[in-house]
């Protein structure tokens, strides 16, 4: 073999060599991880898939939240009599569980192994003999007029939508009579633009359940004291703020005053309660029920709200009388909306040309109630808006009346008389003229009277159209 072919041989087994090497330690290292690749693609949905909630049983959901209802425990009344809240538990020294009146709403049990607990039947009632109701008719209660439940308790409100008042003939103001019948024709006494017909209102008919739901009749599974401290039906769950008219009224006092303030008409107010009557077993009836007025308070958020007052009083083993007098918050069921021009200006000078803050600052007195002697009856002289001032305690002025004639009454109520008659044969007599023990929840007085203006002041409000 010539030398220039041993040359090429040892110099290809060298090249060899080198690849070798070269292969053998590239594969001695660790590969490198592979690198992600992310793809992102909007995908449009086009369907929605429905979600189906099986709604909870109504009875079911009843039974479990009416016991801790205010309807299952009956808690408003004892919260307000209880001494430690300033009631008139103070005056009586009896336990609310030794009175009456836990008799009532819907712990009203007899039956065997259930006394106690709480029954559908003290609102679902279905006894044409049942506390007459058919002035309100609710969706699940029969047709033909008979009780439908709400107002069998609630008994200002049974006299906001049932007391008539002769129709006067506007001309003359004589009664009006049937040319049918010959009977004087009446008219509402309370009229609200939700429930009461045309004219008188918006002849929408509304009735307790278009306005109070289940959660205000059932409950929502908490406990309260006080219906006032619940949840509760709001204006603005149908009246939306941002819609409201522009007018003086809702642009000035929008923030600072509640709805039922100014649009709330009247309250009902129960005045001169004889406690004795209720513990001795008569139905429970005021001295009168008073209309036409209306007290304006600072509600717990320190706005300027309605609010009511009730005056009661219990006669002592010995024969004392001793007073009491009640102020909150309340609602009433006498909702109006002011049309005319006249109307809103007479609605602004409720509050801000008052006969009764002049009373007030010229006197320092504002006589809510006093003893008509020569009649021998109680009289309500001061109407329409009272601002309740910061010393009410001093300038308010109430008489208290009392029953002279309980064991006459109660026996006739024994015997099948009915409440209306009962209150009719009852007698009064002037108990006392002063107060022994106010109480005020879910209210505070006023810090301030309503700024007064000439009328002039409040028509330029609303200029003539």
């Amino acid at each position: 073999m010539n030398k220039k072919k041993i040359a090429l041989m040892l110099l290809g087994i060298g090249l060899l060599g080198l690849i070798v090497a070269a292969c053998g330690a590239k594969s001695a290292e660790t590969p490198a991880p592979p690198t992600p690749i992310t793809v992102t693609k909007i995908v449009e949905v086009t369907k929605e898939v429905p979600v189906t909630v099986e709604p909870p049983d109504p009875a079911e959901q009843a039974r479990e939240w009416l016991p801790t209802s205010l309807h299952g425990t009956a808690a408003g009344k004892a919260f307000w009599y209880a001494k430690e809240n300033g009631g008139m538990e103070n005056l009586t020294g009896i336990p609310f569980d030794q009175l009456p009146c836990k008799n009532c709403h819907t712990l009203y049990n007899k039956v065997e192994d259930k006394k106690g607990q709480p029954r559908c039947e003290s609102c679902h009632i279905n006894d044409k003999y049942a506390p007459v109701q058919a002035i309100v008719k609710l969706p699940q209660f029969p047709d033909d007029g008979r009780a439908q439940g709400c107002l069998s308790c609630h008994g200002r409100q049974r006299f906001e939508y049932g007391a008539t008042k002769p129709r006067l003939d506007p001309n003359t103001g004589d009664p009006v009579a049937d040319p049918v019948t010959g009977q004087i024709m009446t008219e509402p006494l309370v009229t609200d633009v939700h429930r009461s017909p045309a004219p008188y209102g918006k002849g929408l008919g509304f009735t307790c359940v278009n306005c109070h739901g289940v959660e205000d009749t059932h409950g929502d599974g908490n406990t309260y004291r006080s219906l006032l401290e619940s949840p509760n039906t709001q204006c603005t769950d149908c009246h939306a703020v941002e819609k409201l008219s522009q007018t003086p009224g809702h642009t000035i006092h929008g923030e600072n005053m509640s709805c039922a303030a100014c649009h709330a008409q009247t309250v009902v107010s129960c005045q001169g309660c004889h406690i004795n009557g209720v513990m001795a077993g008569l139905p429970e009836y005021p001295n009168a029920r008073v209309i036409g007025w209306k007290f304006l308070i600072v509600n717990d958020e320190g706005k300027y709200d309605l609010g009511n007052i009730m005056a009661a009083t219990y006669t002592t083993d010995t024969g004392e009388a001793k007073s009491f007098v009640a102020i909150g918050r309340y609602y009433d069921h006498s909702i109006g909306k002011p049309k005319t021009r006249e109307d809103k200006v007479a609605l602004c000078a409720s509050c801000h040309a008052s006969n009764v803050v002049k009373q007030y600052e010229e006197t320092g007195v504002i006589t809510l109630s006093k003893w008509d002697e020569a009649e021998g009856k109680m009289v309500y002289p001061t109407k329409g808006v009272i601002p309740v001032p910061a010393n009410y305690q001093e300038s308010f002025k109430l008489a208290f009346p009392i029953i002279t004639n309980i064991d006459e009454v109660l026996q006739a109520w024994k015997n099948g008389t009915p409440q209306a008659e009962v209150e009719k044969m009852t007698k009064w007599a002037l108990g006392k003229d002063t107060v022994d023990l106010w109480q005020m929840l879910f209210a505070k007085p006023l810090d301030k009277m309503p700024t007064q203006m000439l009328i002039e002041q409040i028509e330029a409000f609303f200029p003539a159209q």
